[in-house]
């Protein structure tokens, strides 16, 4: 299982990481439990564009439906399928830009706490390659 990581650079960019979810244990690993504060529901019609904005906040996004489009500020633009996790954390500098490219884009947030940190987990993708 995947996390796609948005942060800031500390030249004030936008960057995406692909990290993967520490899981541990035969026929059905699972991670370990985590702290999460809050949680809601949106929907996003196609054709929807937010231009350059910062996370207003640590949250996991899970995709559950139609296509996202996620672009740093430096031009790398990586797609975002139903299925897929997003964890934000770039609430400064220059910010990201998000498309929803098909259909209406669900998701929900799960709003986590401070001591949330994916820093650590493996490292599949550093941006290169979306």
């Amino acid at each position: 299982m995947k996390i796609h990581r948005i942060f800031t650079l500390p030249s004030g960019d936008s960057a995406v990481e692909i990290r993967l979810v520490p899981l541990k244990g035969d026929g059905r690993p699972a991670s370990e439990v985590f702290e999460a504060q809050t949680m809601f529901f949106r929907e996003t019609p196609e054709g929807h564009v937010q231009d350059y904005h910062n996370a207003p906040r640590r949250q996991l996004i899970f995709i559950t439906s139609g296509l996202l489009e996620l672009e740093t500020s430096q031009g790398k633009r990586f797609i975002i399928r139903p299925g897929d996790i997003l964890f934000t954390e770039d609430f400064e500098g220059k910010g990201h830009i998000t498309r929803s490219l098909r259909d209406v884009r669900g998701f929900f947030h799960v709003i986590v706490p401070d001591s949330f940190n994916v820093s650590d987990w493996p490292l599949v993708s550093n941006g290169q390659v979306a």
